[in-house]
C-alpha cells in the first residue's frame, strides 16, 4: 500500500513538472512611447482599436487604464494597458489555463502569452505612429 502511495505521489509530481514544461518566462512588452503632445483620447482609441483588431475584449475602461481580455478557446489572459502622456504599458493581470506560475522566483506562462501581448503592443505602436502623422 505504501509503495502505491509513493508511486502515485511521484506520478503527480512528474505530471506537474510536465504541465509546466511548455511554460516560458512571462515578458511583458517594453513601454511604448506616446508621440509628444498626443491627446489621451487618441492614445485610448489606439489601444481600443488595436485590441478589437486582435479580438481582445474590453473588460474595464477608465482614464489612463484599459483592461483587455483575450480568450481563444479554453484559454484566457487579461492585461492592464495603462497610459499617460509619455508611454503605454501592457502588464499581465490574470489568466486561465495558461500554465501561469513561478519558477525560481520568476513568473512563467504559456509561450502564446508573450506572442499575443507583443502583437497587441505592435499594433498599438502602429496606431500611435499613424495618429501622430495625421
Amino acid at each position: 500500500m505504501l509503495r502505491k502511495l509513493i508511486l502515485v505521489a511521484a506520478l503527480a509530481v512528474s505530471m506537474t513538472a510536465q504541465a509546466r514544461h511548455g511554460a516560458t518566462s512571462l515578458k511583458d512588452p517594453p513601454p511604448l512611447p506616446v508621440p509628444q503632445g498626443e491627446k489621451p483620447e487618441v492614445v485610448e482609441k489606439a489601444i481600443l482599436s488595436s485590441g478589437v483588431r486582435r479580438n481582445w475584449m474590453v473588460v474595464d475602461k477608465k482614464p489612463g487604464l484599459v483592461v483587455l481580455q483575450y480568450a481563444p478557446r479554453e484559454f484566457s489572459v487579461t492585461v492592464n494597458v495603462s497610459y499617460d502622456s509619455q508611454a503605454v504599458k501592457i502588464a499581465y493581470k490574470d489568466s486561465a489555463n495558461m500554465e501561469y506560475g513561478q519558477e525560481d522566483g520568476h513568473p512563467v506562462i504559456h509561450p502564446n502569452y508573450n506572442r499575443w501581448v507583443n502583437n497587441l503592443a505592435h499594433d498599438i505602436a502602429g496606431e500611435l505612429t499613424l495618429g501622430s502623422v495625421k
